[in-house]
């Protein structure tokens, strides 16, 4: 959700990109209450996991195009900081106390608790009350949960942040011997998950009193940023042949992702074990990186001539933060006014994410235009 560097000149297809990963995401939430809840209808089930496995490059695509973007930093510690996590930290706080506010006006307004389960399926225990709003709120500095599910990201972004200075020490040596040499050990890192499964929770030296392993500090979204930074400058693979090797990238990896998914989903649900029903939906995890890697080979061959296309891609790129920020919030009360019309799931999900992105687009348009000075703290 990077926007681009104004110094820079603009990268069309990244522009693009940043539109596929908006709309990853907002499908990836709007399957939620598939997933999250029983169904009474199987396909329900089925669908939302075919197209939550179908949609986990979101995320990693965005930490790409940060690394893309702006490594090597080009600013001291200090403004780099000042600049970027402001940017992020100020909507973060604002959206998630709308988040906590929610409920409570659900309440207010006179609606049975049951609508905030379809506001926001992952939270197991659902309260109206303007105190637990209040506590939400207070823990903002610290933690998120099943109300701001997708503020997640919010806070590794940060933590992204605070490191990538240190990193662009020695990617500005543009040693890349040493920046793949990096990538390869984070590959290796991607495989303690399941490792941990099949072998022992304490593997590489973790144990009780040791939570750091041999891979630890190769592990997390470091490898995406230091990967977004390796391809951003382009393969040599003629566009037919990226084409292709992005889309079996993709396919081989959605395979792997569904069906490990689809495995454990028969075993476990959220409630009982929600670490081992998402294993193989982790963004750190080698089948998603091959999704993800697929993708960005793919769009990166991506040619727009038009010029009506370039700006109305620029300008949800410079919309993208906000987009994130107050998309989930709209996903629950355009699938209870999609539910009546009967509509097959996945034409539901494809019209709730369009409906859902066109909603946080116009809104985070409108921001900007009249307030133009807030806009910043507000949608980023």
């Amino acid at each position: 959700m990077e926007r681009t560097n104004q110094n820079r000149e603009r990268v069309v297809w990244l522009d693009l990109l940043r539109l596929v990963a908006i709309l990853m995401v907002i499908a990836a939430h709007s399957v939620d209450i598939y997933n999250a809840t029983p169904q009474e209808d199987s396909s329900n089930s089925f669908w939302g996991g075919f197209i939550g496995s179908m949609m986990r490059p979101c995320v990693p695509l965005f930490v790409m195009m940060t690394g893309m973007l702006l490594l090597p930093v080009r600013q001291n510690a200090g403004d780099f900081y000042k600049k970027r996590i402001t940017r992020v930290l100020f909507p973060m706080i604002i959206w998630s106390a709308i988040y906590y506010l929610t409920p409570w006006l659900t309440g207010v307004l006179g609606a049975d608790k049951s609508i905030v389960s379809i506001f926001f399926p992952f939270e197991f225990s659902p309260s109206q009350e303007f105190g637990d709003a209040m506590s939400n709120i207070a823990m903002i500095p610290f933690t998120f949960n099943g109300y701001t599910t997708h503020m997640w990201y919010i806070y590794t972004l940060i933590g992204l942040y605070l490191i990538m200075p240190y990193l662009s020490a020695w990617v500005e040596k543009n040693d890349k011997t040493l920046t793949r040499t990096f990538v390869a050990l984070w590959g290796c890192s991607l495989m303690l998950p399941y490792l941990n499964q099949v072998i022992s929770t304490d593997i590489f030296g973790v144990c009780a009193w040791n939570g750091f392993g041999t891979f630890y500090y190769f592990a997390g979204f470091v490898g995406y940023l230091l990967l977004g930074h390796l391809m951003g400058d382009g393969n040599r693979l003629r566009s037919a042949k990226a084409i292709a090797v992005g889309t079996m990238l993709y396919v081989s990896g959605f395979i792997i992702t569904y069906s490990g998914y689809s495995t454990m989903a028969e075993q476990y649900s959220y409630e009982e074990a929600p670490q081992l029903l998402e294993m193989f939906w982790q963004y750190c995890s080698p089948n998603v990186v091959l999704m993800t890697i697929g993708v960005f080979l793919i769009v990166q061959r991506a040619q727009i001539k038009s010029a009506v296309t370039q700006k109305l891609l620029s300008n949800i790129t410079r919309c993208g933060f906000g987009i994130y920020m107050m998309h989930y919030i709209f996903i629950g009360p355009v699938i209870i006014m999609l539910t009546p019309l009967g509509l097959p799931t996945p034409i539901c999900v494809i019209f709730t994410v369009l409906l859902v992105f066109a909603i946080s687009w116009v809104l985070t348009n409108i921001i900007y235009r009249l307030l133009p000075r807030a806009a910043r703290y507000i949608v980023g």
